[in-house]
């Protein structure tokens, strides 16, 4: 067993005046057992908790020959390979997370140089690599928060972790010298014991330092990066919640103008709790219909995004209800001093925007259903087309985005609308 100490991270001072709970949620993550596992061999394997590169501290060793002493460096030693054949995670009620790492590889790029103390001071150096098979790793964490302390990051416990390691296979090159030749057997030996150190100090701690690091460099909240006027906050609101089977976290989801932290739209009243199917999904992640109407509320109040210049004056913040089928948006507009309530059905489009660091975005599309009017004047029609292709085109502005979403195959998921928790859901099915 190999004791494993965290450092808590430094929590952003958030600009926002209100303290979360779990109730204020409107952005939640869930993941079955398999969706768990698929996700952290994503994290391990795609290069996010950047593995390769890594660099390892230089060895500096010496052995003792009786008449003289040989020096033996390892210096610029980087991870160049690295692949994890099979993670597995067991979920349990306990609030534990056990991570086991089975079939891991890793290759370790370094130079290396010996030395003679004494007279006649013969060295060599060269480059070299060793090759990791099959390493095991298992590690158990509690995971938590702490809101009055730190309400925007996980605070990660590693109970404690523990190591095998297959076979280590260590390949020198660029050795010439008679010393070199007859000193090869001993200093594989010593770099065999010494890299065997490192490796399990890598595996067992500093590769756990690293996944804390990506949990907890989640952006709790950052300005849309194509309207630097608008933020997303995205903090925890709950520890990530264990249990048989299954695990979710549970995110603030509101969206602000940064003209006015203070201006809250989205209260109690207009979140519903998030109720999951918990065993025929492999990953979900819901979104409530109040996050979307937060959008449209601040998009609507302080850019007047809504409006056609020249055609109608949209004057109220449109609003989005889900029903079992489709999403209902209502506007509410002018034209030749008139009143016209606009309704539309529409569909989600979503998937993850490389321009916008990969976020995840998620917008409707709309299509007719009814307009009123007391203005028997007015050609409706017209007036309704006009409506809806103005809309769908400031849709595509006026999105919702989900932070860090680089891990979400969005493309993949499925959606539903669930009109009890007054939510989106986007689903991921097993294959």
């Amino acid at each position: 067993m190999i004791p494993i100490v965290l450092t808590l991270l430094d929590c952003e001072v958030s600009p926002f005046p209100r303290t979360l709970y779990p109730e204020d949620s409107g952005l939640s993550i869930f993941f079955t057992q398999p969706g768990m596992q698929k996700f952290f061999r994503n994290v391990l394997n795609d290069g996010s908790m950047n593995i390769t590169g890594q660099k390892f501290p230089d060895i500096k060793t010496s052995v003792n020959l009786g008449v003289t002493k040989i020096d033996i460096m390892l210096t610029d030693m980087v991870v160049s390979e690295f692949s994890v054949e099979d993670v597995g995670i067991l979920l349990q009620n306990e609030n534990i997370l056990p991570l086991v790492l089975a079939g891991t590889r890793f290759v370790l790029r370094f130079n290396w140089k010996i030395q003679q103390q004494s007279y006649p001071y013969v060295g060599d150096q060269g480059a070299g690599n060793v090759i990791v098979q099959d390493a095991g790793f298992q590690a158990f964490t509690t995971i938590g928060c702490d809101y009055e302390i730190c309400p925007n990051h996980l605070l990660v416990n590693i109970i404690h972790a523990e190591l095998q390691i297959g076979a280590i296979k260590i390949i020198l090159e660029g050795g010439s010298s008679w010393l070199y030749q007859s000193m090869l057997d001993l200093i594989m030996g010593v770099l065999q014991q010494e890299l065997q150190k490192l490796i399990t100090q890598f595996l067992s701690k500093d590769m756990v330092d690293l996944l804390n690091d990506l949990l907890n460099k989640y952006s709790s909240y950052q300005n849309y990066k194509m309207d630097n006027q608008i933020t997303k906050d995205e903090r925890f609101v709950s520890p990530w919640v264990i249990d048989n089977g299954y695990v979710y976290a549970l995110f603030s989801g509101y969206v602000y103008h940064v003209s006015n932290y203070s201006d809250e739209f989205i209260t109690n009243d207009k979140l519903g709790e998030v109720i999951y199917n918990r065993f025929n999904v492999e990953s979900e992640i819901t979104i409530a219909e109040a996050c979307f109407n937060n959008v449209y509320y601040i998009y609507h109040k302080y850019e007047n995004a809504y409006s056609s210049p020249g055609q109608f004056e949209v004057i109220e913040a449109p609003i989005i209800e889900f029903d079992n089928a489709a999403a209902l948006l209502k506007i509410k507009l002018t034209i030749n001093n008139s009143v016209v309530d606009v309704e539309m059905k529409g569909k989600p489009i979503y998937f993850r925007d490389q321009k916008e660091a990969g976020n995840a975005v998620y917008y409707f599309t709309f299509e007719k259903h009814n307009i009123y009017s007391d203005n028997q004047e007015l050609d409706l029609a017209v007036l309704e087309q006009q409506v809806i292709d103005y809309i769908n085109k400031t849709m595509e502005r006026t999105v919702y985005k989900q932070l860090n979403s680089f891990l979400y195959e969005v493309e993949q998921y499925q959606y539903a609308f669930d009109t009890i928790g007054k939510v989106l859901r986007i689903i991921k099915m097993p294959k």
